[in-house]
């Protein structure tokens, strides 16, 4: 989600200089900017424990950076700004708005209320670093993304059907009726995304329906990117996906159980009219969709009709 924003910030501020620490793998989000570089750093091998983040502190010092945002404020990084703080270096974090999504996830006296949109709070913390606003309205530069990638029919829709937790995975036995709905029309391919341990299921679908094709594990994240870019809509979770194929500018239709667009996490520039869900009291009752359901039978995914989905997919495509 940080990607658009420090490409944003990049673009807007042409004379400063940007670097950006993640994991490796998510370098394509933040190529193709002369003033934006990129480090990859593993945490769980190369950089692993206090030892390693010592080590990744010394690489990261070696760039002489002026200031220093922390825009994940979790344990690593709060150890990282603190060892860069102390050595005099000034330091701004991002506010995550703790009280106000417990408010919003709590069974009882819920405040079902809009918050500041991560996105926001990441544009806060950046424009204390660069000791300037960014303007209301900026333009966002779509990335274009060049690949090998051939046979990509006018119509072609993505769907990605899984997220990490339970709480935010429309039932697969209606997933699969939205998957043979596309595949059976005309014109129409349907492509699978998702992780390795999650293809066995895809597989199934891609070997009893026509037209469609499994890139879960197959495809480079740059090239996944390339692929969403040439996609009419991605059906998605509230899940990486979702925000990937914002990323690449493709319209999105999003299914939320456990979760909601009003705790700030929803894709980049997508429109509210295309994230499905249904409105009972006890939702949203996670913030990640982590937690058990407080009725024990996700009454909130169950509820949403496979029809629903396939008419915003539908009207997207003009079909």
């Amino acid at each position: 989600m940080a990607a658009p924003v420090v490409r944003q910030f990049s673009e807007q501020f042409p004379d400063m200089r940007f670097t950006m620490v993640s994991q490796p793998f998510l370098q394509p989000l933040f190529e193709g900017l002369p003033n934006l570089q990129f480090i990859g750093a593993n945490v769980y091998t190369d950089y692993r424990g206090l030892r390693g983040l010592w080590k990744l502190f010394k690489v990261l010092r070696a760039q002489k950076p002026d200031v220093i945002a922390d825009i994940h404020n979790v344990l690593r990084s709060v150890i990282l700004r603190l060892f860069f703080a102390g050595c005099g270096k000034r330091v701004y974090f991002i506010k995550k708005g703790f009280f106000g999504k417990k408010a919003l996830t709590r069974r009882y006296r819920k405040k079902r209320q809009p918050l500041k949109t991560t996105f926001e709070r990441y544009c806060a913390v950046l424009e204390k670093c660069a000791g300037a606003t960014l303007p209301p309205g900026t333009p966002y530069r779509l990335p274009e993304f060049q690949n090998d990638l051939t046979g990509i029919p006018a119509k072609a829709i993505g769907i990605a059907p899984f997220a990490k937790h339970k709480g935010k995975i429309y039932p697969l036995e209606r997933m699969e009726q939205i998957v043979a709905h596309f595949a059976l029309t005309r014109g129409i391919t349907v492509f699978l995304f998702g992780s390795v341990a999650e293809s066995s299921v895809m597989e199934q679908w891609e070997y009893h329906y026509p037209n469609v094709r499994v890139v879960a594990g197959r495809l480079s994240l740059y090239d996944e990117l390339a692929l969403m870019q040439q996609l009419s809509v991605m059906i998605t979770m509230d899940s990486a996906n979702m925000h990937l194929a914002s990323f690449a500018g493709t319209p999105v239709v999003s299914v939320w159980g456990a979760t909601h667009p009003y705790a700030g996490f929803y894709g980049w520039q997508q429109s509210p009219e295309n994230a499905i869900g249904t409105d009972l009291p006890c939702r949203p009752c996670a913030i990640f969709g982590n937690k058990p359901c407080f009725l024990g039978n996700y009454l909130c995914l169950r509820t949403i009709k496979p029809k629903q989905i396939i008419e915003a997919a539908s009207r997207i495509m003009g079909i």
